[in-house]
C-alpha cells in the first residue's frame, strides 16, 4: 500500500491531491489548488503542498502540453516540466507526465452519473471514445478501443487549424489572422478564445456599454462575456456565446468524425460546467452534428459534458498507481 502524488498542472493553475493506494480504490487524504502565477515552475508547487513531509511511492501528473520522453514545455505557461528531475527532487521511485486530456480519460471510469451531464443521449456502443475540453487552451484526446479495452491517447488536435464554415466564421478568421498569422482552433474554443470572438462581434457596429467595458477591464474578461451572454443582458455577449458554443460543437463534431467515437464524446475542461445552461441551448449540438452525410451518425453518438473538476486528479491518481508493481506496492508502508 502506497501513498500516491498526483497533479493536474493547466495554464492557470494547478491541482495537487495525495492518495492512499487501498488495492481495489484510491482514498484521497488531500487535495489543494495553486495560482501558477505565483510560482515559477511546478517544482516550487510541489514543495509547497508537501509541508507535512509525507513520504511518496509514485506520483504522475496531467499537464497541458505534448509529453516527450517524459519532459514537456507547457504551452500556455513558461515552465518545463521533467519527470525524471521531480522524482529525484522529491524522493519518489516512480514518476510520470502524462498528458492532461489523457490524465481526465485515465479518470472517466471513477466518474458516477452525478459526475456528468448529457446534452445528447444517443446509443453507446463498443468503441472509441473522444474527449475535448476547452479552458486556458483546447485539448483533444482519443481513448482507442483494442476490442477488449479502452486506452487513451493524447493530441495537439486543439492547434489544427481552424476552419471557419460561413461567411461570419470566415470574418472571424481574416480578423484574427493580421494578430496571429496562423489560427488554431484554440485561438477561439478557450478562455482567450472568447475574447477574440467578442473582439471581432465588436465590430459589427453595435456600442459597447459602459458597464461592460468597465466589467472587462476589471474582472476576468471570459467570464464576463459569458455571464452577459448567458443572461442576454448584452447583444455583443450574447453573439459571441452564441458563436463560441458552435465552433466548439463543430470541432467536437470533427474529433468525432476523425476518430469514429461510436463509444461517445466527452466534453471537460474548465469552460463547460460554469455555463452548462449556455450548452443546454441549440449552437453546441446543433453544429456538432451537422456534418452532412453523417450528420444521423453524429445524431446517435452519446455526448456528455464532465461537470466533476476533479476529473483530471483522479486519472493521474490512478495512473500513478499504475506505475506500481504489486511487489513495490506490498513493500511500502501503509500510510495512515
Amino acid at each position: 500500500m502506497g501513498l500516491i502524488l498526483a497533479g493536474d498542472i493547466g495554464g492557470t493553475k494547478t491541482w495537487l491531491g495525495l492518495f492512499e493506494d487501498m488495492g481495489a480504490r484510491l482514498r484521497p487524504l488531500r487535495e489543494e489548488s495553486f495560482a501558477n502565477a505565483g510560482f515559477a515552475g511546478p517544482e516550487e508547487v510541489i514543495e509547497r503542498f508537501l509541508q507535512k513531509g509525507e513520504a511518496v511511492s509514485a506520483a504522475s501528473f496531467g499537464i497541458a502540453c505534448p509529453v516527450e520522453e517524459g519532459v514537456c514545455r507547457l504551452t500556455n505557461l513558461p515552465w518545463i516540466v521533467d519527470a525524471s528531475a521531480l522524482g529525484k527532487r522529491f524522493g519518489i521511485g516512480k514518476t510520470a507526465l502524462i498528458n492532461d486530456l489523457v490524465a481526465i480519460a485515465w479518470g472517466l471510469p471513477l466518474l458516477t452519473d452525478k459526475d456528468l451531464h448529457a446534452l445528447q443521449k444517443g446509443t453507446r456502443r463498443d468503441g472509441n471514445i473522444a474527449l475535448i475540453a476547452a479552458g486556458t487552451g483546447l485539448g483533444e484526446a482519443v481513448i482507442f478501443w483494442d476490442g477488449e479495452k479502452h486506452m487513451p491517447s493524447g493530441s495537439e488536435g486543439g492547434h489544427a487549424d481552424f476552419a471557419p464554415r460561413n461567411a461570419l466564421e470566415i470574418g472571424l478568421l481574416e480578423f484574427l489572422l493580421p494578430e496571429y498569422g496562423r489560427v488554431s482552433y484554440e485561438r477561439v474554443v478557450s478562455g482567450p478564445g472568447i475574447v477574440n470572438i467578442y473582439n471581432f462581434i465588436k465590430t459589427k457596429g453595435r456600442i459597447e456599454p459602459a458597464y461592460i467595458r468597465k466589467r472587462l477591464s476589471a474582472e476576468d474578461p471570459s467570464a464576463v462575456i459569458t455571464e452577459e451572454g448567458m443572461e442576454g443582458r448584452d447583444e455583443n455577449c450574447s453573439d459571441s456565446l452564441a458563436l463560441f458554443l458552435s465552433v466548439y460543437g463543430a470541432e467536437a463534431g470533427n474529433l468525432a468524425l476523425k476518430t469514429l467515437s461510436v463509444g461517445g464524446v466527452y466534453v471537460a475542461g474548465g469552460i463547460a460546467p460554469k455555463i452548462l445552461k449556455a450548452f443546454e441551448k441549440p449552437h453546441f449540438i446543433d453544429a456538432f452534428r451537422s456534418k452532412g452525410r453523417f450528420e444521423e451518425m453524429l445524431s446517435r453518438m452519446p455526448v456528455q459534458v464532465v461537470t466533476n473538476s476533479m476529473a483530471g486528479l483522479l486519472g493521474a491518481a490512478a495512473h500513478a498507481a499504475g506505475l506500481l508493481t504489486p511487489d513495490e506496492k506490498r513493500r511500502v508502508k501503509r500510510v495512515g
